[in-house]
């Protein structure tokens, strides 16, 4: 039957005190419950009402004189909470009688040098599975046995490295353990403070027999064996170098070859010649007389001639070792003329994206691709070429060939056939629609050339009021804006529109400002130029005023402005008094929004300005 009496140490308790303190090495907190029973030398037994730690208890108030540090005492362990009924009873006596029978360790925590005293029965081991400690309880004392680990994975011996006890290193072929108890580094086996030996390296092995006989050339007649050793021959005209797999007496080379006789275990680097006389050609070519080649069906050779190495044929070849031929089927070849001093020479397929110099990129199959890949859009960035407007009056207008980078410079767009376009909903191809969304209203509508870069790559022309961001159709992702039409609503027509270069004149004129201006600047939006961009208006200017000398001039509203007079210069001066003014043609960039700024030295001059076109950088 187990103890059920704990006195491990000693204690201290202070008169009417509520708590016990203990020294001497108590383990209460794994050997104490609640309401078990604390007898103190001397003094009646008081209950436990709780465990602090290791070293302190709580009672009920110590009803006797102060008991001095170091009195023993007795802890009867008959807490009620250490019986849960006879059938658990039964079981836990059955346990511990298995735990018992079988030697079951009493464990020792990592935090303890040695096991509780109070623990174990006589004979039982004691086990610390951190250090692999062990212990044997003897006489009613607990005695150290040494430590018990299983061993660790073997490794090449590291100086470095702390090696502790059952740890494995691996040295010069033999392999070591290390066997003290204190762990360390910087002990190289077989040092016997530190190591012992676990395995030693071998002894070296007896030379077994050789693998193959000397090489020789074959020849037929001869008896050749599988060994070891085994017979090895040189092939007579390829040089290839077989191993004999089946004995045999020799016959044709190819026929025991064919029996799977022998194995190839050794190419020639050897390559063929040949004196055949052919000219230089794509096809069949037919190699006679090969000398010294070791070539297999399928390989890919260059026959040059030996006195002119630029000349040659190349391609996928057939060989026969027997006859010493060589069929070339050939197709690449540089050079012309017929030669009979080939050199024959490995090379390699040439692959899909291969290239011949003197096509001059002819071959490639997709160019514009090409172009894109080589970087060249951006370096022809604001490139446009070709792609004249053409607007006469009538429901459709006209975009000639020609090509224009994107507006972003992905791609080039190149228009390869002139198309015409009506006002309607765009619509792929000439003579279908061109505007991009909404339904078609008088005023301007600038024109772009569109590309759809998947496929085909499909080139159309779009119409849209948006100089920067035009509705593209599905699939169309570059643009470039080429130019501006105006849609008149009560004629159904596109207005006339001459182009020349990029200059846009109307064939008419446009009294776009009547007006008359002082000494204050003024701005005026030009109806007859498209809006959106900044262009250079074409203009006449048509001025007078009253008083003699007076001075007016027209400018970009980004200008800094300054009174127009003789000091500053002016488009236009009234020379006389008879208000007679003048007529000037200028050109005036204009702002995104269609406006010129205008000025006059003196108040009251009448101002005109007719718009006879614009200059577009499609920019």
């Amino acid at each position: 039957m187990p103890n059920l009496i704990y006195a491990t140490g000693t204690v201290a308790i202070g008169a009417g005190g509520v708590s016990v303190a203990g020294a001497g090495g108590p383990l209460w907190a794994s050997n104490v419950q609640q309401f078990d029973k604390l007898i103190v030398d001397g003094f009646a037994g008081v209950d436990i009402l709780g465990v602090t730690d290791d070293t302190h208890l709580v009672i009920a108030k110590w009803p006797f004189a102060a008991v001095p540090a170091g009195t023993k005492y007795q802890i009867l362990q008959t807490s009620p909470l250490r019986f849960n009924g006879a059938q658990n009873s039964a079981e836990v006596i059955r346990l511990t009688g298995a735990l018992e029978t079988d030697g079951f360790f009493v464990f020792v925590r990592s935090d303890r040098a040695t096991p509780d005293p109070s623990k174990g029965d006589e004979g039982q081991y004691a086990r610390q599975a951190s250090s692999g400690k062990e212990w044997v309880k003897e006489s009613g004392v607990w005695n150290y046995q040494g430590i018990s680990k299983p061993l660790g994975e073997p490794a090449p011996y590291d100086n470095a490295h702390t090696y502790s006890l059952m740890d494995v290193a691996t040295l010069n072929g033999s392999s070591f353990i290390w066997i003290n108890d204190t762990p360390g580094a910087g002990h190289a086996p077989p040092d016997a403070t530190y190591w012992q030996v676990l395995a030693s390296k071998g002894d070296t092995g007896a030379t077994g027999p050789l693998p193959w006989l000397q090489t020789a050339a074959w020849a037929t007649g001869q008896n050749y064996v599988v060994g070891p050793p085994a017979s090895i021959v040189v092939h007579p005209i390829n040089k290839n170098i077989y191993q004999c797999l089946v004995p045999h007496l020799s016959g044709a080379f190819a026929t025991d070859l064919a029996a799977g006789k022998w194995l190839l275990i050794g190419q020639s680097a050897t390559e063929a010649t040949s004196a055949t006389a052919l000219a230089i050609g794509t096809g069949t070519k037919v190699f006679s007389a090969v000398t010294g080649f070791s070539y297999q069906n399928g390989v890919r050779l260059r026959a040059s001639s030996n006195g002119s190495p630029t000349n040659w044929m190349e391609g996928v070849c057939l060989y026969d070792p027997v006859a010493q031929i060589i069929t070339m089927t050939v197709d690449k070849v540089n050079g012309i003329g017929t030669f009979g001093d080939w050199n024959f020479n490995h090379v390699g397929q040439p692959g899909a994206g291969d290239l011949t110099s003197s096509l001059n990129l002819a071959e490639l199959t997709n160019k514009p691709a090409a172009v894109v890949n080589l970087g060249i859009p951006p370096l022809l960035r604001g490139r446009l070429s070709g792609l004249k407007i053409t607007a006469t009056g009538v429901a459709s207008f006209g975009v000639s060939v020609g090509v224009a980078c994107d507006r972003n410079q992905a791609d080039m767009i190149s228009l390869g056939a002139a198309l015409s376009k009506t006002s309607a909903a765009w619509n792929p191809g000439s003579g279908n629609g061109a505007l991009d969304t909404g339904a078609i209203a008088a005023g301007f509508y600038h024109v772009f050339i569109i590309r759809n870069p998947v496929g085909s790559g499909n080139t159309d022309i779009l119409i849209s009021l948006s100089a920067t961001a035009p509705t593209l159709p599905s699939g169309y992702t570059l643009c470039r804006r080429i130019g501006a039409v105006w849609w008149s609503t009560a004629s159904s027509t596109f207005l006339p529109i001459l182009q020349r270069g990029r200059e846009f004149w109307w064939t008419g004129s446009s009294f776009d400002v009547n007006t008359t201006i002082g000494t204050t600047l003024q701005t005026f939006a030009l109806g007859s130029i498209p809006p959106g961009v900044q262009v250079q208006a074409i203009l006449t200017v048509i001025a007078w005023n009253a008083v003699q000398n007076t001075v007016w001039w027209v400018h970009d509203t980004a200008l800094v402005d300054n009174a127009p007079g003789y000091g500053t210069g002016g488009t236009g001066v009234e020379a006389s008094t008879a208000t007679s003014g003048n007529m000037t043609e200028v050109r005036v960039w204009t702002d995104t929004a269609r406006q010129v700024a205008a000025r006059s030295s003196a108040a009251n001059t009448t101002f005109r300005l007719v718009t006879r076109g614009w200059y577009d950088p499609f920019e």
